[in-house]
């Protein structure tokens, strides 16, 4: 018994520690995606406290880097904000006008669409979208080491969230299909029962 209560412990210890890898990640890809999408399709509770929580990744990023100059990294996040505001804004205007209303948790269009469009918003987001921020990070590195790795793991923080996101949509389209299968069923037998 007693070592049953120590495996569900370490257990909720993972989830824990993997819920907190997963939080800092959607942090990370939330600090690009603002650039990534466009303002006015970002639903308006997509930024929520991950988008909050950059304001404390960015400082604690600096920490790594002592000897470097870091002002380079605090302008990404001046920028970040901005961006942050200018969406918020964006976002309330469109819903006083009345207009079409995105899902409220969508992350945005990708700017990328533009020029590859041809391969799906999906496959954009998860292939074009962080080869683009971690080329650019890579490209930063040499002007902005804290910048340049900052980017990078952004890029791959991007791509894990993307791959969750996807993996949680086919797990919701597999429920639904289970559960159109068993309504199925339920109703068949509920016409058996009448004589039907």
């Amino acid at each position: 018994m007693f070592q049953d209560q120590q495996q569900q412990g370490g257990l909720s210890q993972s989830r824990a520690f993997l819920g907190w890898i997963v939080f800092i990640a959607s942090a990370m890809s939330a600090s690009v995606e603002v650039f990534l999408h466009k303002p006015a399709t970002i639903g308006e509770r997509y930024l929520g406290i991950q988008a909050a929580a950059v304001l404390l990744i960015v400082p604690f990023c600096t920490l790594f880097w002592p000897e470097h100059d870091v002002t380079p990294l605090y302008l990404f996040l001046v920028a970040y904000l901005g961006m942050c505001l200018f969406i918020r804004i964006r976002g309330l205007l469109a819903r006083r006008r009345g207009g079409p209303r995105v899902h409220t948790y969508y992350s945005g269009y990708p700017r990328a669409m533009r020029l590859f469009g041809r391969m799906g918003e999906r496959t954009v987001k998860l292939a074009i979208e962080p080869l683009i921020v971690l080329v650019i990070g890579a490209l930063t590195l040499s002007v902005s080491e804290p910048l340049g790795a900052f980017l990078l793991v952004a890029g791959l923080a991007h791509s894990l969230t993307v791959n969750l996101s996807v993996g949680y949509e086919h797990r919701r389209v597999l429920d639904m299909h289970d559960a159109a299968i068993d309504q199925k069923d339920i109703v068949d037998q509920f016409r058996d029962l009448r004589g039907e």
